[in-house]
């Protein structure tokens, strides 16, 4: 397991300041508005402003977390005009992600130990923070986590023989946009809302 993100390096807001609004605009899919871009991740809306290095939720939502503040911004910054491919894929498939992902786990623990045998609690958790359900294991849920990069979370119930278990799969241009890195502190993020 990897250790947690603690702070946004001050040249990630450098690198995003230095680009075209209505380029990162295209390329990301969101929207610029007072000097900030407009992002959505799961049902809430952040302002990002790079000249004034802020990321605040737009109507008091939760305070970003240092993962979801990297996560966006390293996506603000390198994503590409491909539209997700619909292929769900595990980590070690995304390109260089083999090494990453023997080390950074995902923490589905708590998941697990709060609905590894309510699946339909986990549905119903998941469409409060706006997912779609699928048709994989005995529940699934896709999160369109921001614009280009969906999630899917994968749950097998427990039973008297077998522990419940998850998968989390991605989008097979996840790795296109952000950096693998950066796309394991969105799971993160994803993971501490479902709990």
């Amino acid at each position: 397991m990897t250790e947690p993100i603690h702070f946004l390096h001050p040249s990630l807001w450098e690198r995003l300041s230095e680009l075209d609004p209505e380029e990162v605009c295209r390329r990301a899919l969101v929207g610029f508005e007072g000097g900030a871009y407009r992002v959505s991740f799961l049902r809430e809306l952040y302002a990002v402003d790079p000249q004034g290095r802020t990321f605040l939720p737009v109507q008091g939502g939760p305070e970003p977390s240092p993962e979801l503040e990297v996560a966006v911004i390293n996506y603000l910054i390198g994503a590409k005009e491909i539209p997700p491919r619909g292929r769900w894929v595990l980590p070690k498939d995304l390109k260089g992600g083999r090494g990453f992902s023997a080390s950074h786990t995902f923490p589905v623990e708590p998941i697990l130990e709060r609905y590894g045998h309510d699946p339909e609690g986990f549905l119903r958790k998941g469409a409060s923070l706006g997912a779609e359900r699928e048709t994989f294991g005995d529940a699934s849920l896709k999160f369109l986590a921001l614009p280009r990069i969906p999630l899917l979370f994968v749950l097998w119930r427990g039973d008297e023989e077998f522990p419940p278990r998850m998968n989390v799969l991605l989008d097979a241009t996840a790795s296109e946009h952000m950096q693998l890195d950066a796309l394991y502190g969105l799971v993160v993020e994803v993971c501490r809302r479902l709990c």
